[in-house]
């Protein structure tokens, strides 16, 4: 039951995050566009996206990842 719990409040709480996402970029991009600002995010996001994905491909050559017993 606490796994219950636990998946539902971590569910709600990544849709909540999503959607204050999802609100910033369209405040941002459509209601008040700036000509430099749009090229800075991008960057920001592609080095994000990156920083990610690097933690991911670290994690994933480790040995132990697919010995959890969720596999």
């Amino acid at each position: 039951m606490n796994r219950v719990i636990a998946g539902l409040c971590t569910t709600l709480i990544v849709a909540a995050l999503v959607g204050a996402g999802l609100w910033t970029i369209v405040d941002t991009y459509v209601v008040g566009a700036n000509d430099g600002f749009l090229l800075e995010s991008v960057a920001t996001a592609v080095i994000a996206f990156g920083f990610v994905f690097v933690l991911f491909v670290l994690g994933a050559r480790s040995d132990r990842w697919l010995r959890s017993p969720y596999w």
